[in-house]
């Protein structure tokens, strides 16, 4: 009996002698290493295991956080009891992204962990949008940064009248540095006076980056207003309009006619290149009297063609007028028409035409220029009955008619009176009366004078005592066609 309870006790101690001997091996001892090679979506991942004289694998646990979430394969890291080197590359990463790691050996004797540690993916490049410069009617330079975060980038920049873009510039590279560089291109082919929206975009092996819209306007046009005509006359007018340039060369005319069709325009001329609106004027010259023409302005730039809104004038009718103070004059003697041009302006050129008694038409006989205000005046000396009347341009005036008397002269010498008749035709032949006027104011005729063939005659006449007022008169029977009666001056004699 004590026989059986040795061999129990020695058995019992035997199989709790190998319990202990198995219980003291230690699990893989690990430390996480650092990463390498770290691209965009990959990694190369590093540590050391000491497998402890067990057979041992290893892997890496790696994810966004240190929940971990993934691991890389499992590989043997041997049974030795030295430490050994590992690495294992992570791939399907996101571009500059941080990720949590760590090393995890397992064998017999248990699993071991390493501490965490990070690395961050490289990031897809960083860019800016920049400002737009050099902008003109149909072309911009938009600038940005990049920075291509150490891979090889290329860039371009979007654009559009949206943010939809819908065009690009030719992709150019932005080297593969990791510090920020300055790139432009320029944007041609735009339409003048448009808003563009705008944005930088870089591509490389991490990705592609897109800027912040922006937006630039292109240059507009010349801005135009038509404005009022002034100064309107029969064949002219002063039109006005406003012109901005908008900072571009700009030449401005004005488009005219009898409708809206225009079809002709006065000459080009500079409205400078300022940023302003100006106030331009051109005188329309050649028009027609009482006709509606349409206007408008039209200004030019490299970023195009502005037209103004239509307006419209009437020029006025054209009239000169005709006057004149005394309607009968003495054969040899002057007297004075005068009038007005409806343009009111000196300088103008009015034409005199006449028809003396027995002709059939007028005939110009004298051309005279207005003074300030469009009036004229013309010393006309008759010889016979005239109707007169002027031109200027297309109007014409109306009538006047200047009435002759023959020049009479009579003086006396020595009691011997002498007769001269003037006209512009002979009147020898003809009769005047040598006239005396009574106390009741009447001319009272004393002898009847036939002319000689000069148109002259010398008589003596027997006057009454006292003062007498005497005169020699010729009936318009006696001056004939053309022509009035004609009297000469008083003459007052005293006879004691």
């Amino acid at each position: 009996m004590r026989i059986s309870i040795a061999l129990l006790v020695s058995a019992v101690l035997l199989v709790s002698g190998t319990a202990n001997a198995v219980g003291f091996a230690s699990p893989p001892t690990v430390v996480t290493g650092v990463a390498s090679n770290i691209g965009p979506t990959s990694a190369t991942v590093a540590g050391t295991v000491n497998p402890q004289g067990l057979a041992t694998t290893y892997s890496f646990e790696y994810g966004k956080t240190t929940s971990y979430g993934s691991k890389t394969a499992s590989k043997s890291a041997g049974s030795g009891t030295t430490t050994v080197a590992v690495t294992s590359t992570i791939s399907s990463l996101s571009p500059g992204t941080t990720y949590h790691y760590r090393i995890s050996a397992t064998s017999t004797a248990g699993t071991s962990k390493g501490a965490d540690r990070t690395f961050t993916t490289t990031p897809p490049p960083t860019v800016v949008t920049g400002s737009a410069s050099n902008i003109g009617p149909t072309s911009a330079t938009v600038a940005g940064t990049v920075n291509p975060q150490g891979l090889a980038t290329t860039y371009s920049f979007e654009y559009g009248k949206t943010t939809s873009y819908g065009s690009k510039t030719a992709s150019k590279s932005a080297g593969s540095g990791t510090s920020t560089v300055g790139v432009t291109a320029t944007i041609s082919s735009l339409s003048p006076g448009t808003t563009y929206h705008y944005r930088i975009s870089a591509t490389s092996a991490a990705g592609t980056s897109k800027g912040a819209d922006r937006t630039f306007t292109t240059t507009r046009p010349p801005t135009v207003v038509t404005g009022v005509a002034s100064n309107i006359e029969p064949t002219s007018a002063t039109v006005a309009g406003t012109v901005n340039p908008q900072g571009l060369a700009t030449t401005y005319l004005f488009e005219y006619g009898k409708t809206t069709s225009y079809s002709s325009k006065t000459a080009s001329t500079s409205a400078g290149s300022g940023t302003s609106t100006v106030g331009v004027t051109a005188t329309i010259p050649s028009l027609s009297p009482g006709t509606t023409y349409h206007y408008r302005i039209s200004a030019t730039s490299a970023a195009g063609t502005s037209k103004g809104a239509d307006r419209s004038f009437k020029t006025g009718t054209q009239s000169i007028t005709i006057a004149n103070v005394r309607r009968t004059v003495v054969y040899g003697r002057s007297t004075t028409l005068s009038g007005t041009a409806s343009s009111q302006h000196a300088g103008e050129t009015v034409s005199v035409l006449a028809q003396p008694f027995g002709a059939t038409a007028f005939s110009s006989i004298a051309t005279v220029s207005t003074t300030t205000g469009g009036s004229w005046t013309y010393a006309a000396r008759p010889m016979i009955g005239t109707t007169y009347k002027v031109q200027w341009q297309t109007a014409a005036s109306g009538t006047v008619t200047i009435q002759v008397r023959p020049r009479i002269s009579v003086r006396v010498v020595r009691g011997v009176f002498y007769v001269n008749v003037a006209a512009a035709r002979s009147l020898a032949g003809r009769v005047v009366y040598f006239q005396r006027r009574s106390f009741l104011g009447q001319w009272v005729s004393r002898k009847k004078l036939v002319l000689n063939a000069r148109s002259a005659k010398r008589f003596r006449a027997k006057l009454p005592h006292g003062r007498s007022r005497l005169r020699v008169f010729m009936p318009q029977a006696q001056a004939g066609p053309g022509y009035l009666a004609g009297f000469s001056r008083v003459l007052v004699i005293r006879r004691r």
